[in-house]
């Protein structure tokens, strides 16, 4: 009994003095609410003061404040019990300190406040090094470089009464964080620093997003179903009345507001589905019931990067690559269409062709084409506008695709129709159409779109100057670009489903900064229509302003703050 009496106090006091000796690090947001997350979008600048005291005199060597962005995924194995996951550092912007900023010597002394103010600006993209596993296309690098959105990370809503529900798996997040680390070197050679405190604090952001292209949507894909055609029979037994076309193009993105994602509490666009009835002889197309809509959310999560855009068409083939999908519905409305009118048409009609496919528009007056089993020249159309509002539960982040974690959303549309003499229950068909959801810019922040005017007279300047064809002298040559970014890159790619990412042509050292200041010099450059600097991944030396800490299976260590 003594001995155990002996055991606790001693495991106190060892506790106590581990405490005593641990420097307290307090993290101030500027205009932060209490007990609130606070949330920033592209471009915006997130501003405090990293306050330290300690109780006894500490030796530190080196003091790192960081905007950390991470994410981290977990998934069930099939071959063998247990799960696999990733963790990945894709962002770590670095608050450089003045030397003058710390105490000399580098001993904190109690009962004195060591401050040190921190800026970070949220960057519209990452560094292309983040991205460096194998991908099927060059458009995936130019969707998994743009900055991910908070996600999975639990937090307080707005209201103060709830957690913000954003619909993630508890198998995946994306967190974001500004960091402090204390260390002090070690006293063995060769040894790794001693962590004396690390503290983080989490900030949500929600980037900017533009709108994409239209996706192509193939037959086969098993997310999205563009096009569906339905036999109309009286019952079970008796012969079709004729054969039921839907279709329906992808509609305009809802945008959402960085402020507040979850507040959406005004119709934030339309669908509109297209019906048409091919019928046996001289039958009447079927009248219409009610329409309704569901949100379909669909969250992608992976083990390892993701080469190509996750589909739910090869689902199957995913558990034995460490890939899985987790989705949700949320119900949208429902509305009664039975007033919908249908109008006939014949192949006499001289304003309309016959069309294949519901593809190429998103035009309210497109008609789907014919059934497969069309053979007469009769048919009717009608077309079902259905809006589209987000309920006010549930917080919505813009769709995005990462090296680990993708957000895709489809809207489901549903309609029920009531055939001539039918005694079977009512049926139904549905299209799954792709929705996208970007986010627009914080008004001021200047980072997205930024147009520059340039008078007439200023380009008629320029372009009637003299210019010299002669080579530069090496006093005249002038780096063009930041150290480790020597490669040249021309863009004449297509539109595509994303903004575009160039071909690179590289080459490095001091001849394409010459071959690129002789261009410039004789206005050959002007010919192309995209010149952008890019980062050399062979150069040894990168942007302090990120740091790069790669893909590493993790054993689901948590990493998180301290």
């Amino acid at each position: 009994m003594a001995t155990s009496s002996i055991i606790t106090r001693g495991s106190s006091s060892l506790a106590n003095f581990t405490v005593r000796s641990r420097p307290k690090v307090d993290i101030i947001l500027a205009n932060q609410t209490d007990g609130l997350v606070p949330s920033f979008t592209t471009g915006d600048t997130i501003k405090g003061t990293v306050t330290i005291t300690v109780d006894h005199d500490t030796r530190f060597d080196d003091l790192e404040i960081t905007f950390e962005g991470t994410s981290r995924t977990s998934v069930e194995r099939q071959s063998m019990p247990g799960r696999t996951g990733a963790y990945h550092t894709f962002l770590r912007l670095r608050q450089p300190i003045d030397e003058s900023a710390y105490p000399t010597p580098r001993v904190l002394e109690p009962g004195r406040n060591y401050e040190f103010p921190f800026t970070f600006v949220v960057p519209e993209r990452l560094l292309p090094h983040i991205c460096n596993h194998a991908k099927t296309n060059l458009h995936v690098e130019q969707s998994h470089t743009l900055l991910p959105p908070t996600f999975g990370d639990p937090m307080i809503a707005t209201n103060r009464k709830s957690v913000i529900d954003d619909m993630a798996p508890e198998m995946c997040r994306i967190s974001y964080l500004v960091r402090v680390t204390l260390q002090r070197k070690p006293m063995a050679q060769n040894a790794s620093p001693v962590t004396l405190v690390s503290v983080g604090k989490k900030v949500r952001v929600i980037p900017a997003v533009d709108e994409e292209p239209p996706l192509n949507v193939e037959d086969n894909d098993g997310l999205y179903s563009v096009r569906k055609e339905k036999d109309v029979k009286r019952g079970l037994m008796r012969g079709k009345l004729g054969r039921l076309v839907l279709a329906a193009a992808q509609p305009k993105p809802v945008q959402l507001s960085p402020s507040d994602t979850g507040n959406c509490d005004s119709v934030s666009t339309v669908a509109t589905m297209q019906l048409r009835f091919d019928p046996v002889g001289n039958e009447q197309p079927p009248r219409l019931g009610t329409v309704w809509s569901k949100l379909r959310v669909s969250t992608f999560y992976s083990s390892d990067p993701w080469g190509d855009y996750p589909s739910a068409a090869c689902i199957k083939s995913w558990a034995q690559m460490g890939r899985a999908m987790y989705t949700e519905t949320v119900p949208l409305s429902t509305m009664c269409v039975a007033s919908a009118q249908w109008t006939k048409h014949t192949d006499t009609d001289t304003d309309l062709e016959r069309r294949d496919s519901m593809h190429s528009t998103s035009s309210t007056d497109s008609l789907p084409g014919p059934s497969a089993s069309f053979a007469g020249n009769t048919y009717y159309t009608a077309s079902v506008v259905v809006p589209v509002t987000l309920p006010k539960a549930k917080s919505f982040v813009p769709t995005f695709y990462s090296c680990l974690i993708a957000r895709a959303y489809a809207l489901e549309l549903s309609v029920s129709y009531h055939a001539a003499n039918s005694r079977i229950l009512t049926p139904t068909a549905s299209l799954k159409v792709p929705l996208q959801l970007t986010c627009e810019a914080q008004p001021g922040s200047g980072t997205k779109g930024t147009v520059v005017d340039i008078s007439q007279d200023e380009v008629n300047t320029q372009f009637f100057s003299p210019r010299s064809i002669a080579p530069p002298s090496v006093s005249e040559l002038v780096p063009i670009a930041p150290p480790a970014y020597t490669s040249v890159q021309v863009s004449n790619l297509p539109p595509d489903r994303s903004r575009m990412l160039p071909p690179s042509v590289t080459n490095s050292g001091s001849a394409i900064r010459y071959v690129a200041e002789f261009m410039l010099q004789i206005g050959l450059l002007g010919q192309f229509s995209q010149v952008e600097l890019v980062p050399d991944p062979e150069q040894a030396v990168l942007d302090p302003s990120q740091e790069h800490v790669g893909l590493r299976a993790m054993g689901m260590d948590t990493g998180d703050t301290g």
